[in-house]
């Protein structure tokens, strides 16, 4: 079986392959979760504020300037999205001040215990601040935080419409300081609601315009941010090349300005960027200095991101044991800070460990620890995948009716929210469990399912995605047969391989080709059959990946034995 792990925020291959009629199955395995823990959101948010000059003219109290205080401990110790504050610290108005620093506390205090409580109370102090607002400036900085709290508890719907308006109101605004930093904060933090929701073509647009806007402000902190916003973003669509370039030119840059911090965060997108691609070895070195950055600036969340990033290399290795103990080190480091969003994430890892040694019931309570944190914190995202890990287990026991039910439940989730890509995978799961069942139509429906992935990975976008979903038809067509094709299960497999060589994608290069060489196997093609499986075994080799590697060596004494017996029996007797 060829497994295929799905997260919230990639998709990853195992590369395991066998001569068996069903060469790939995708499923969601969760492994790849951890990249949420990875960087946070830092992959796709920016931290800095946008502050008008301080009014001279405005005279303070001991208590607003210790309000002010608390709001400056909150927003040093929470990674929060692109915020535009405008000069609403400072506002004359004190109705409107005391307004908004109430919602703001409350805010900075929902970022940081991932309460939704808090951000609901924040949304409606925000509201009510709105209603005093004197000027677009200040109405536009607080739709944007508003915005943000909406976002936060997964009402992206809400956060679009609050950035939208934000973009309205910075038109209105005289051209200069203050209406530059509202649309780059507004488009920033669209981008991120649309990378959330898998519509990857909007949020690379926000994204190049916001990055557009900050280079003519000269503003090279946020550069550095949007920078690493558009590397998140063509991470999820599987365009590592120009993922590594971004992420390369936001870690100069925080380098630079001596931000330790956005340094560590650049290290691990890359990371990410390298184990994408199947380069493991460069994965470990990346992740292991942002480990190291870290621990001397005392991050333990940025400590639990890189130990949750080393816990998906080792897992690709097929190290599963020091992969579960790099996510427990996370585990630990994230209830210490009270960080319950990738707690749950390093739960959903560690289910994914135990799914993949044949720990049904280990998985099973992970999984459903997760849950029950994700629908405690209101993060729908997160329920989908707790779901989708349920699902995968159900369908390894072939309990395929709780398993089409799981899926069912995450599918209906992602649609929801708008999550696209999300769907895709769901489809992609559905699509295994209808494969299995094998029953009259239930090919057909698989079929239908895995061709809906496609659509959807296809308008949005996202080629890795893409490339699964051929290789999974692929799947279907070799079990039942191509309509009128009956090379379709290799043609799809030759298309994602082709897609695969094209991002870059050697992981998937080198699994596809194992998948051309167990097609050939089972025709009887054992000359075309080892070429394809020596050259699996060869980009294997290449990027570091042993237990893959290990399985093509098998793969290939398997395909020796039986040239040599086929030699033996077709000599002449006598």
């Amino acid at each position: 079986m060829h497994l295929r792990k799905a997260g919230s925020a990639e998709v990853k291959e195992l590369g395991d392959f066998v001569t068996n009629p069903i060469f790939l199955l995708i499923v969601a395995v969760l492994g790849s979760v951890g990249a949420a823990v990875t960087i946070g959101w830092a992959m796709i948010v920016a931290v800095r504020a946008y502050l008008r000059r301080h009014d001279p003219h405005l005279a303070t109290t001991r208590e607003t300037e210790a309000l002010a205080q608390q709001i400056k401990d909150l927003e040093a110790k929470v990674t929060q999205p692109p915020t535009y504050l405008d000069g609403l610290p400072e506002a004359v108005n004190k109705k409107l001040r005391a307004a908004y620093e109430e919602a703001r506390i409350l805010q900075l205090e929902g970022y940081e215990a991932q309460n939704a409580e808090k951000h609901k109370e924040a949304i409606d102090r925000f509201t009510r601040a709105l209603a005093l607002a004197e000027n677009d400036s200040q109405r536009a900085a607080l739709h944007n935080l508003r915005g943000n709290s909406h976002d936060s508890i997964s009402r992206y719907g809400e956060a679009e419409a609050d950035y939208e308006e934000v973009l309205k109101l910075a038109a209105r605004m005289l051209p200069g300081g203050d209406a530059a930093h509202a649309r780059a904060a507004a488009l920033g933090n669209l981008g991120i609601v649309y990378a959330v929701r898998g519509d990857l073509d909007k949020a690379e647009q926000c994204g190049e315009r916001a990055l557009e806007i900050v280079r003519e402000i000269r503003d090279r902190p946020n550069e550095a941010n949007q920078l690493h916003n558009l590397g998140g973003t063509y991470y999820r669509r599987g365009e590592l090349e120009k993922a590594k370039e971004c992420y390369t030119n936001a870690l100069g840059i925080y380098r630079e300005m001596g931000d330790s911090q956005g340094e560590a965060k650049a290290l691990g997108g890359l990371g990410l960027v390298y184990a994408e691609g199947g380069e493991l070895d460069k994965a470990e070195q990346h992740h292991k200095q942002a480990l190291k950055i870290n621990e001397g600036i005392g991050d333990r969340g940025g400590k639990a991101a890189a130990f949750g990033n080393l816990g998906l290399v080792y897992a690709d290795h097929g190290e599963l044991d020091k992969a579960e103990e790099h996510y427990e080190l996370a585990l630990e480091l994230l209830r210490q800070i009270h960080d319950r969003l990738n707690e749950a994430n390093q739960l959903l890892n560690l289910g994914g460990v135990c799914y993949r040694r044949a720990q049904w019931e280990k998985a099973e309570r992970h999984y459903n620890k997760a849950l029950e944190i994700y629908r405690e914190i209101h993060n729908r995202p997160g329920e989908a995948d707790a779901l989708g890990g349920l699902g995968i287990v159900c369908f390894a026991r072939g309990e395929l009716n709780e398993a089409e039910r799981h899926h069912g439940e995450a599918l209906k989730i992602h649609g929801e929210i708008g999550d696209r890509r999300g769907e895709a995978q769901d489809l992609a799961n559905l699509g295994a469990v209808y494969a299995s069942r094998g029953g009259p139509g239930d090919l057909d429906k698989a079929e239908k399912h895995h061709k809906l992935a496609l659509e959807i990975n296809r308008e949005i976008g996202y080629r890795v995605g893409e490339a699964i979903a051929l290789g999974n038809l692929g799947i279907v067509y070799a079990d039942r047969g191509g309509p009128g094709d009956p090379d379709a299960a290799e043609r799809h497999h030759k298309l994602a391989l082709e897609i695969d060589r094209e991002i870059g994608y050697r992981l998937g290069e080198a699994s596809q080709l194992g998948n051309l060489g167990s097609i050939y196997a089972q025709r009887g093609e054992l000359h075309k059959a080892k070429d394809h499986l020596q050259q699996a075994q060869a980009v294997f080799d290449d990027i570091g990946a042993a237990h893959q590697s290990e399985q093509a060596r098998r793969l290939l004494e398997g395909l020796e034995r039986e040239q040599r017996e086929r030699g033996e029996k077709e000599q002449p007797e006598g």
